[in-house]
């Protein structure tokens, strides 16, 4: 940590879960964003698209679907987000079943990636791209190169993933997501707006794959607001040695307390690892995050959570109750009834164990995306009515979601809101503040 006196997504949809691949694929280099993202208001620089239409029939649409590989992971953590493939076809089959779209049929193509294996994502963007020729390609891609892969060097479209504004303004085909690479600064700009920064002494500490987006995205947005931090840190990955990644997080904090922090501002991994550490020592900062810590909020019985007295989390308001998420887990829950009762918000569920609805809600959000933005192209789909139909979106309520997203050339990512929200020790959750 350099001293100068100086939100499973909520978490976010996914964040919380690229968190935890990026920790486990440190030795692959993973990293959520592009290491040379500026800040720049996504879709500013919006690229021509032609009028080309791979994968479009007269009666039929391929589609690729892309997921991390979690039977690869094992070794180094234990995370299941649930069957994408099962739940993708429940909801395709729904879908065809109802008439496609503008009379065209769904025909997904399937590939999962090892982010243990480098070379994994980049097979996987070669076959959809090039031997299966899909239109559009809908997943989790928690890497930048996975995504510039797509968007960029295969001019392939592409619904999710991060998207950071200089990542963005380099694609060369259609992109449209719910997941904004660009957000701690906005999260910054909500506590600046809920006077959550003002007149405090604040520390940041991140994870090490979250640390391009600290110096590239939070850092600057804080000194927009006249906030040097007194002290910045980065919790590096110690996966399998716990004992390890404490000692590195105990120096961390005692550092940031000498320095005379009041309040830790906690992004990335950190955000579920620091709180705890936290618990071992007398010291009770006021805990800012740009990301559920709800790895560590549902740990329940080993925690006394007093360290998250007065703490805020800023990010979309997610809502498992939503009308349209009930709808896709009512749906995957009939393709396959053995998921009955499992599929609950991932937000709730205790660590290490599985969080089935972790893939549901992707699949429900990129297809809920894909078919209102091709819908609205109508017949004559391709790259460029694709485009001009996600532009013209406007205001759209996503799967999940308790604000109105609004698609448009300069929020090619939604532009959702967002919210603070107060740590309720009574549920030991985090629970929205009026406006």
């Amino acid at each position: 940590m350099t001293s100068t006196r100086r939100i499973r997504p909520t978490a976010r949809r996914a964040t919380s879960i690229l968190a935890a691949l990026c920790v486990a694929a440190a030795a692959a280099g993973c990293t959520v964003e592009d290491k040379k993202s500026p800040t720049t208001p996504s879709g500013s620089n919006a690229p021509a698209i032609p009028a080309v239409a791979p994968g479009v029939t007269a009666d039929s649409i391929k589609i690729g679907v892309v997921y991390p590989d979690f039977a690869a992971l094992k070794p180094f953590v234990n995370l299941d987000a649930g069957d994408f493939e099962v739940a993708y076809k429940a909801l395709i089959a729904k879908l065809n079943a109802a008439g496609g779209i503008n009379g065209r049929k769904i025909v997904p193509v399937f590939a999962k990636i090892n982010l243990l294996a480098p070379a994994s994502a980049q097979e996987t963007c070669v076959k959809l791209t090039e031997d299966e020729k899909v239109f559009a390609v809908l997943g989790m891609l928690p890497i930048a190169d996975q995504t510039s892969c797509y968007v960029q060097t295969h001019k392939t479209a592409l619904i999710g993933g991060a998207m950071p504004a200089a990542l963005y303004a380099q694609a060369q085909a259609p992109w449209f997501t719910d997941i904004d690479g660009d957000a701690s600064a906005k999260a910054v700009d909500a506590l600046a707006a809920h006077g959550d920064l003002k007149d405090r002494k604040v520390a940041v500490v991140a994870d090490t794959q979250g640390q391009t987006d600290a110096e590239n995205i939070l850092l600057p947005a804080l000194k927009r607001y006249g906030v040097t931090p007194v002290a910045t840190g980065y919790l590096g990955s110690t996966v399998g040695d716990p004992a390890a990644t404490l000692q590195q997080g105990t120096v961390l904090l005692q550092k940031a307390r000498t320095a005379g922090a009041d309040t830790i501002l906690l992004t990335g991994g950190a955000a579920s690892q620091i709180p705890a550490m936290l618990e071992k020592s007398d010291w009770r900062p006021r805990l800012l995050f740009s990301l559920n810590p709800s790895g560590y909020t549902q740990d329940k019985g080993r925690h006394d959570f007093g360290t998250l007295t007065g703490s805020v989390v800023v990010n979309p308001v997610l809502d498992w109750t939503e009308p349209q998420i009930v709808d896709c887990v009512h749906t995957v829950e009939q393709a396959d009834p053995s998921l009955t009762g499992k599929l609950v918000d991932p937000t709730t569920v205790a660590p290490g164990l599985p969080t089935l609805g972790g893939s549901v809600q992707t699949a429900c959000i990129n297809l809920s995306l894909f078919k209102s933005i091709a819908g609205k192209a109508g017949k004559d789909l391709n790259y460029n009515s694709f485009q001009q139909a996600g532009f013209g979106l406007g205001k759209y309520r996503l799967p999940n979601y308790r604000d109105d997203a609004t698609y448009a050339q300069q929020t090619p990512s939604g532009a959702l809101p967002f919210r603070v929200q107060a740590y309720e020790p009574g549920t030991n959750r985090f629970i929205a503040v009026p406006s």
